[in-house]
C-alpha cells in the first residue's frame, strides 16, 4: 500500500494493520512523478497459522462473501488471489472492497495440485465457500 506525501504513516500503518496484521511491513521510500516522496508500505504473511487468521478476520468481515461472485476473474494464471481492499473504511476499523484507486492491494497465492489455471479457480472457489 501507498502512503502519499499528504497522509501520515502512522495512521497508514495501522490501516495495513487493520487489514492484514502481521510482523512490520517493509517500507520502501519512492519518488512520485513530480518528485513527492511516496512509502510503499509491504507486509508479507507467511505460516498456516497467520494465513488462517488473516482469511478468518476477511471472512468474519463478509470480505470474501462480497467478491465470491467473480472469485474466479480475480485469479490470475499463476494461482494468485487479487483483492483491492478500501482503504479508507480500513482507516474507519472495517473491511469491505475498493471502489477507487486509493487501496490496500491484497494478493493470496493459492497452492493448488495440479498447478494450472483451472485447478487454482477450483481452490479459490473452495476457500471462499468456506472450504478447507
Amino acid at each position: 500500500m501507498y502512503c502519499h506525501a499528504t497522509e501520515d504513516e502512522v495512521r497508514v500503518a495501522a490501516v495495513l494493520d487493520t487489514a492484514c496484521p502481521g510482523q512490520p511491513p517493509r517500507r520502501d521510500v519512492l519518488e512520485g512523478h513530480f518528485s513527492n516522496p511516496i512509502v510503499r508500505l509491504t507486509r508479507r504473511i507467511e505460516g498456516a497459522e497467520a494465513i488462517r487468521s488473516a482469511w478468518s478476520r476477511w471472512t468474519s468481515a463478509g470480505l470474501t462473501a462480497s467478491f465470491a461472485s467473480d472469485v474466479e476473474r480475480r485469479v490470475d494464471e499463476g494461482g494468485v488471489l487479487h483483492i483491492r481492499l478500501d482503504k479508507q473504511a480500513a482507516f474507519e476499523g472495517s473491511l469491505r472492497l475498493a471502489k477507487d484507486a486509493d487501496s490496500i492491494d491484497a494478493q493470496a497465492r493459492l497452492a493448488a495440485y495440479p498447478a494450472r489455471p483451472d485447478t487454482f479457480r477450483a481452490v479459490a472457489r473452495a476457500l471462499v465457500a468456506g472450504g478447507p
